[in-house]
C-alpha cells in the first residue's frame, strides 16, 4: 500500500464506524502510525492506535489507550502542545504533512525524534475525534543534514577554488606575459632566420596556455554567478570592428580570410557578454578551419537578428551535434591536444546565451563547414553618427615620432621585455615600478606621456586605477590608458573600466596591444 495515506479516506471510514473490525484491520496494516484521539474537552485521550504506532513509539497498546496524547510529546513541548491541540479543535481544518512545522515525538525510552503529522478532525459524531497520522522523519532529516553538509562543503570548495583561480590568474599570467613579450621581440629580431619557425611554435604554446587559463576564468565567473547581464540596445558597430581587429591576426597567421559584416543593425543584448559569445564562436571557427575563410553575417529576421559565424572547415558529424555544447566535449581530439583547447568554449557560449535569453543554433555538413547562428532580439534605433571613420584610417593618421609611453609595472621580467619590445616599435618608453616612481616622473622630471600602459595590481595594495586618477589630477587631463591585468575580480574590472580606455588581460596578445596603442594614439 502506498505510504502516502489518503487521510480523508481514513476519516470517512472511521466516521462510518469507528472501530469496526474490517476498518481496524486496514488501519493495522498501514505503513504510518495512526492515532484516534478524542476532543480537547475530553483531554485529548488516545482511543485507538495501530501496530505501527506501537512500533514507532515503543509502547504497548494497553499502555497508551486512554492516555493523553501529550505522553508522546517531549516534556519541554507539552505545555505548548496542549494549547495547539485546543486551538486546532476549536477551528479544525485538515492539515497535510509537510506543513513546515518543526515537530518532535518522544519514545517510551525518553528519546526524541523528528516527526511529521497529518491531522483531520472528525465532527458530526459524539464524541468528536481527531485522526492523526504520524511519520518518522529521522531518516529524512538525516538525509537533509547530509545534503546540507555536502552543499556547504561544495560551497566552501568552490570559494577556495575561486580564490585559487584568482591568485593563479595573476601569478601565472605574469610569467606568461614575459614569455610572450620576449617571443614577440625575438620573432621580430629573427624574422628571416632559421629560428623563426621555432618561435612560431613558442607563440602557439603561449596562446594555448592563455586560452586555457582564460576559459577557466570564464567558467569560474559563470559558476559563481559573478556575471550579471546588463541588457540595453546598442549598435553592432560597437563590437564587430573590435572583433575583426582582435581576431584578424589569428586568422591571418593561418592564411585564412576573416570576413566580418559592417552592420548598421541595433541589437538588444549585453554589450560586454555578446562579444564573448561571438569571440568564442569566431575563435573556434579559426581554430578548426585549415583553409578558406571565416565569415560573420548579420541577418534581420522579423523582430530578431541572426548573427551567423560561417566557416569552411571540416564540418561536424551528425552524431556529435547533440553533445557539441557539453563541457570538455571535443570532436576528433582523442589525444587531448591542448593546442585545440579543452572543450569549454562552446559550453560557455551556451551558458551565456541562456543567461541572456538568446538562442544558438548549429548547422554543419561534413566536408563543407559549419554555421553557428546566434538569435537575439533587435533593438530600437536611436540617432547614430552618419559616418564612422574606419580603424585603418585612424591608425594611418596617428602622429609619428617622439611618442612617450609611461609603462607602470612592478614585475621586472614583464617590465624589461615589454620595454624592449615597445622600443623596437619606435616608442620612447619610461618605466615605473610603483606609484611613487610614476608620480616622480610626472612631478619632478616633467614627463607628459602620450599614453600610459599600466598594470592593475601594484605594490603596497595600490591599484592602477588609483594611480591613473592621480596622474590625471596632476596633468589636469586624462591621458589615454591601457590597463593590463591578470586579476579576474568583477569589482576590480568594474573599477578599472571607469578610468581606462582599454582593459586587456595578461598575457596580452602583443599584436593586439600594439594595434590598440596605435588606435588610442591616433585619436
Amino acid at each position: 500500500m502506498d505510504s502516502h495515506v489518503d487521510l480523508n479516506a481514513h476519516t470517512n471510514l472511521i466516521d462510518r464506524s469507528l472501530l469496526q473490525d474490517s476498518w481496524t484491520d486496514i488501519l493495522e496494516h498501514l505503513p504510518d502510525a495512526v492515532f484516534i484521539v478524542d476532543g480537547a474537552g475530553n483531554g485529548g485521550r488516545i482511543k485507538y492506535l495501530n501496530v505501527q504506532a506501537m512500533r514507532l513509539f515503543g509502547y504497548g497498546r494497553g499502555e497508551l489507550i486512554d492516555q493523553s496524547i501529550e505522553i508522546l510529546v517531549p516534556q519541554h513541548l507539552r505545555k505548548d502542545h496542549v494549547q495547539h491541540r485546543h486551538a486546532y479543535t476549536d477551528a479544525a481544518q485538515p492539515r497535510q504533512m509537510g506543513a513546515g512545522l518543526a515537530l518532535f515525538g518522544r519514545r517510551r525510552d525518553g528519546s526524541e525524534f523528528p516527526i511529521d503529522v497529518m491531522l483531520n478532525h472528525v465532527g458530526g459524531r459524539t464524541p468528536a475525534v481527531t485522526v492523526a497520522v504520524v511519520r518518522d522523519m529521522s531518516e529524512h532529516k538525516r538525509l537533509e543534514n547530509d545534503l546540507r553538509l555536502a552543499r556547504d562543503s561544495a560551497v566552501r570548495a568552490n570559494e577556495v577554488k575561486s580564490r585559487f583561480l584568482a591568485a593563479a590568474s595573476h601569478d601565472l599570467r605574469q610569467p606568461l606575459q614575459t614569455i610572450w613579450s620576449l617571443q614577440s621581440l625575438l620573432a621580430r629580431a629573427l624574422k628571416n632566420s632559421e629560428f623563426a619557425p621555432h618561435l612560431g611554435l613558442l607563440e602557439e604554446s603561449v596562446q594555448s596556455m592563455d586560452q586555457i587559463l582564460s576559459t577557466l576564468m570564464d567558467v569560474n565567473r559563470l559558476e559563481m554567478g559573478a556575471i550579471q547581464p546588463v541588457i540595453r540596445d546598442f549598435p553592432l558597430r560597437e563590437i564587430l570592428p573590435r572583433l575583426r581587429s582582435e581576431l584578424g591576426y589569428a586568422a591571418a597567421s593561418k592564411a585564412l580570410v576573416l570576413d566580418i559584416d559592417d552592420s548598421d543593425e541595433i541589437v538588444r543584448s549585453d554589450p560586454m557578454l555578446l562579444p564573448v559569445i561571438l569571440r568564442n564562436l569566431i575563435g573556434n571557427a579559426i581554430k578548426y578551419t585549415l583553409q578558406g575563410k571565416v565569415q560573420v553575417r548579420v541577418r534581420p529576421h522579423g523582430a530578431q537578428l541572426h548573427i551567423d559565424v560561417i566557416d569552411s572547415g571540416p564540418g561536424i558529424p551528425a552524431e556529435h551535434l547533440e553533445r557539441i555544447f557539453d563541457a570538455f566535449y571535443q570532436v576528433n581530439n582523442p589525444n587531448r591536444d591542448q593546442r585545440r583547447g579543452i572543450g569549454l568554449g562552446l559550453s560557455i557560449v551556451q551558458t551565456i546565451c541562456r543567461l541572456l535569453d538568446h538562442a544558438v543554433i548549429i548547422n554543419s555538413r561534413v566536408g563543407e563547414g559549419s554555421t553557428f547562428s546566434v538569435q537575439l532580439p533587435r533593438g530600437e534605433r536611436t540617432a547614430l553618427p552618419t559616418t564612422l571613420t574606419s580603424i585603418e584610417a585612424v591608425i594611418a593618421a596617428r602622429p609619428t615620432g617622439g611618442i612617450q609611453l609611461l609603462h607602470i609595472e612592478d614585475d621586472p621580467g614583464v617590465a624589461r621585455s615589454m620595454a624592449m619590445l615597445l622600443r623596437l616599435e619606435g616608442y620612447d618608453v619610461v618605466g615605473a615600478a610603483s606609484r611613487d616612481e610614476a608620480l616622480q616622473h610626472i612631478e619632478v622630471h616633467g614627463l607628459r606621456p602620450h599614453l600610459i600602459l599600466c598594470d592593475y595590481q601594484l605594490p603596497l595594495g595600490i591599484t592602477g586605477d588609483e594611480i591613473i586618477a592621480e596622474i590625471a589630477v596632476l596633468l589636469d587631463r586624462k591621458t589615454p590608458t591601457i590597463m593590463l591585468t591578470g586579476d579576474i575580480s568583477k569589482n576590480h574590472v568594474a573599477r578599472a573600466l571607469k578610468i581606462a580606455d582599454r582593459i586587456l588581460p595578461k598575457p596580452v596578445d602583443i599584436n593586439l596591444l600594439l594595434r590598440e596603442i596605435e588606435i588610442l594614439l591616433s585619436r
